[in-house]
């Protein structure tokens, strides 16, 4: 195919070689005449890109695209300074708002880089589980019980002068009415037999182990184990006896309304009785009738036998619980069952002083009435004295060396309620005007006056063991 001549073709190129080989103009020459007359619309295609023309009004730039990453890889932070590259056609960026954290990347995809002066999101964890709200703390009522048994204790004294006994019980509910009706007889019977006996309590110590059983935000239920040590004296003695007792309670405590956990509730099994066993009167002294007589030939007719009375008592002071004295950190012999939840472990406790501390070969008894019979008809004991405490005081206050004429450390002695044979300790010694005292179990007691704790109508039975 020929080409069309097109003679207007020369002219315009021959004008471009003769711009291109003379210099540009300076602002004060005057343009040539060959580009005046060419029209400002025809030198378009003179100007060098992105010039525009004398008058030409100037217009946006248009944006230009962004090579798109490729597909699957991760697309890189903008540097500072730099803008954000775009997103893909079709889809939109995701802008956070001001203060809001980065977004965590989905399992399986690459996290992106933090911000500057961001920390890196933490990855999820399939493992996290939702966190539990924390429980209210349990409030510490140790030293609130504390506070209630020591102002117990004191309230032995026979010079103490306190605040009432009913402050520490919540009197709206019937069982702390119950319990403070206990308390109440308690301290009467204990004072009623120290003015029976002419003594003067001066001392009170005590110790307590608390155990929470359950404990909420307004009530709180425990077991308390009470170690209480008393020291009385004789007029015009500067001696001081001092004994002690052991008992387990189950105790509750409510928080009123202005704050203060009061006592609601409280069981135990006391050793130092209340106000309805009221002590026995000590009698006139005045001779002991044929009943002391034939008890003391008893003792002295006895038959030689060994038996290890300081083995005895010895075992007794070890192992007799939880009384303030005993030994072994206030715990029975681990080696032998405990039947005090049973109906009682005195007679076992006896029978494994008599055995173990003294040497005697025979079994061990859960029945006090079983031992005090087997003791006297196997040959071991005899019985020195038996009756109420009346009789018992007179037979003593007729000798010259009173009780220890009929009785040493290491007898037994039973007592008897309503018919009953129903308890039985190991006499362990005498306090400084000779009076017995005695260890047992159930209701632990380390050389405690034989009878407190017991009424009038108790029956006593001091048996005298062979030597």
């Amino acid at each position: 195919m020929k080409r069309r001549y097109r003679p207007y073709l020369h002219a315009v190129v021959l004008t471009a070689i003769l711009i291109g080989a003379q210099p540009r103009p300076a602002a004060s020459q005057p343009v040539p005449a060959a580009l005046a007359a060419v029209p400002p619309a025809s030198q378009a295609w003179l100007r060098a890109p992105g010039q525009r023309s004398p008058g030409q009004p100037s217009r946006p730039a248009e944006p230009r695209p962004s090579p798109s990453p490729d597909p699957g890889q991760p697309i890189r932070a903008a540097e500072p300074g730099q803008s954000p590259p775009a997103a893909e056609p079709g889809q939109s960026r995701r802008t956070r708002e001001p203060g809001q954290p980065p977004r965590a990347p989905e399992p399986g995809q690459p996290s992106r880089a933090a911000e500057p002066g961001q920390s890196p999101a933490p990855a999820p964890s399939s493992e996290s589980k939702p966190v539990d709200p924390p429980e209210p703390e349990k409030p510490d009522l140790t030293p609130r019980l504390r506070e209630i048994y020591e102002r117990r204790a004191r309230r032995f004294l026979t010079d103490w002068e306190g605040p009432p006994l009913e402050e520490d019980f919540l009197l709206e509910r019937k069982t702390a009415q119950w319990a403070l009706l206990h308390e109440e007889g308690k301290y009467r019977y204990v004072k009623a037999w120290a003015e029976a006996r002419g003594v003067r309590f001066v001392e009170a110590r005590t110790r307590i182990w608390v155990k929470e059983l359950k404990v909420t935000e307004d009530r709180a239920r425990f077991y308390v184990a009470q170690a209480l040590q008393l020291g009385y004296q004789y007029p015009g003695e500067e001696a001081v006896n001092r004994f002690g007792v052991g008992s387990r309670h189950i105790v509750e405590l409510h928080r009123t309304a202005d704050g203060r956990w009061l006592i609601g509730l409280e069981w135990y099994s006391d050793p130092l009785g209340d106000e309805t066993e009221a002590p026995a009167e000590l009698p006139a002294r005045r001779s002991s009738g044929n009943r002391g007589n034939s008890g003391l030939h008893a003792v002295t007719a006895l038959a030689a036998q060994r038996y290890d009375r300081r083995g005895a008592v010895e075992y007794a002071d070890t192992y007799c619980g939880l009384a303030a004295g005993c030994g072994n950190d206030h715990k029975y012999n681990p080696k032998f069952r405990n039947y005090m939840g049973e109906g009682g472990d005195c007679a076992n406790f006896v029978s494994q002083a008599l055995r173990y501390g003294g040497k005697l070969q025979m079994p061990l008894f859960t029945r006090a009435d079983a031992l005090i019979g087997h003791l006297r008809y196997a040959g071991k004991g005899d019985l020195a004295v038996r009756g109420d405490f009346g009789t018992v005081w007179r037979i003593a206050a007729g000798r010259p060396e009173g009780f220890r004429s009929f009785l040493k450390p290491g007898d037994v002695l039973g007592y008897e309620e309503k018919g009953k044979m129903t308890h039985v300790a190991l006499i362990t010694g005498f306090d400084s005007r000779g009076y017995p005292v005695a260890n047992s179990h159930t209701a632990d007691r380390y050389r405690v006056p034989f009878d407190l704790g017991w009424d009038r109508k108790t029956i006593y039975w001091f048996v005298a063991m062979r030597d």
